[in-house]
């Protein structure tokens, strides 16, 4: 009998439930199965179980459903420590062993590469997070319905879930979500969201409201008035430690969330490019406030940091005044028009968003670039379509590549790519 085909098979409908059994991983912490033929993506399944699924959503070539029993269980299920998970749209893996979760990264990672015709290295290597909970040093939450609590955006829609608290954040943001809460129920309507860092060597907090930061000042004060021996709260900046610096952060400027993991990221870099800094010529791409550019100079090199963002270019201004750094130039603006104004460098280190590098950047990586090109990034599908032009399609070999969880729970992670110009 021959196999049903997706045009041939019945349609699914939204609310029909699935007994099916989950054959693997899938993008985004979700795993893979096949119901009379069509590809099934399940919320809340590891790969060896069979569970029965609700339809959420249906659509051409596939539907998606979420798991609502576990009838065989994988040896890898865990219990989730939130009893928001599955209903918040923050966390995908919490249900999955940690170790579980790092391999099945690495396995989607490489999927990803050589989906597009480009060979991996002798051995992709996976650094796990230091901390699989309490990591997040920055959180934006959302003001609940009537301006009542905060939480954040529901998985699958703009509801918000109000919750009291958020065991991946830090522990100073993860207390202070409920007493922040009853404090914004009296804020005014232009306090939809509350934007939080902690600073200070985890003493302090560092708030913002928005889209009118006025309320956010208000917090502050009432705050200290309300909760006495809580951290300290402020409206206007704070300040972070890496490598012995102190670097100074605003609301807007860029952070990486995992501070307690940030080490294994930015000295991949370091490892990576150890003989071959001194003297040289480096660009730092999408550089923030100048983190890994003075690591850059710490070995050597003269770096040029280009940054968009004008209060990031202007703190990466000085840091450098700070910690005496002449080696390190600092240019704003879009780094499309910026990199190809600068020559051609020795290095170029790419840190995008995640949309990853605009098509003229990686043109001109491609047709003008240095003999070493590190890319660090933060979503895999713009990081394959981005080592597509590069490497398979470009002049770039794929030397070394690394996986640094820095999102453990949830389906996001970053990568190191070492490209040699052939």
């Amino acid at each position: 009998m021959s196999a049903v085909t997706p045009k041939e098979a019945p349609q699914l409908c939204l609310g029909q439930l699935l007994r099916i059994d989950c054959e693997r991983m899938a993008h985004r912490g979700l795993g893979l199965g096949h119901f009379n033929g069509q590809v099934v993506f399940l919320f809340g399944a590891l790969p060896g179980e069979e569970v029965t699924a609700r339809v959420t959503g249906v659509r051409r070539r596939h539907a998606f459903a979420d798991t609502v029993e576990v009838h065989r269980g994988s040896p890898e299920r865990v219990e989730p420590r939130c009893p928001h998970f599955g209903v918040c749209g923050g966390c995908q893996l919490q249900h999955a062993s940690y170790d579980f979760q790092l391999q099945a990264k690495r396995q989607l990672l490489e999927e990803a590469i050589t989906r597009r015709g480009i060979a991996l290295p002798e051995s992709v290597e996976a650094v796990a997070a230091e901390q699989p909970y309490g990591y997040r040093w920055r959180g934006e939450l959302h003001r609940g319905e009537n301006g009542r609590g905060l939480g954040f955006t529901a998985r699958g829609s703009y509801r918000v879930v109000q919750v009291g608290g958020c065991p991946i954040h830090h522990p100073v943001i993860d207390r202070a979500i409920e007493p922040l809460g009853d404090l914004a129920e009296g804020l005014e309507k232009g306090a939809k969201t509350i934007h939080l860092t902690v600073g200070g060597d985890g003493r302090e907090l560092l708030i913002q409201s928005r889209p009118d930061p006025r309320p956010g000042e208000e917090m502050v004060s009432t705050w200290a008035l309300s909760y006495p021996g809580a951290p300290r709260l402020t409206a206007e900046s704070t300040d972070l430690e890496y490598r012995g610096r102190s670097f100074r952060v605003h609301p807007d400027s860029f952070i990486q969330v995992n501070q307690g993991s940030l080490t294994r990221l930015y000295e991949t870099v370091l490892e990576w490019l150890a003989k071959e800094l001194d003297g040289r010529s480096v660009v730092d791409a999408y550089g923030g406030s100048g983190w890994l550019g003075l690591r850059l100079c710490d070995e050597g090199a003269s770096v040029v940091v280009i940054e968009q963002s004008p209060i990031s270019a202007r703190l990466c201004e000085l840091h450098a005044q700070m910690y005496q750094q002449p080696r390190l130039e600092v240019r704003c603006g879009p780094v499309e028009e910026l990199l190809p104004e600068v020559g051609r460098p020795d290095v170029v280190v790419v840190d995008p968003p995640r949309s990853g590098l605009a098509p003229q950047v990686s043109g001109w990586l491609a047709m003008a670039g240095p003999a070493t090109v590190v890319y660090l990034s933060c979503e895999v599908s713009a990081l394959g379509r981005d080592l597509d032009a590069l490497c398979r399609l470009g002049p770039y070999r794929l030397e070394r590549l690394r996986l640094v969880d820095m999102f453990p729970q949830t389906y996001h992670f970053e990568t190191v790519a070492l490209l040699r110009r052939t």
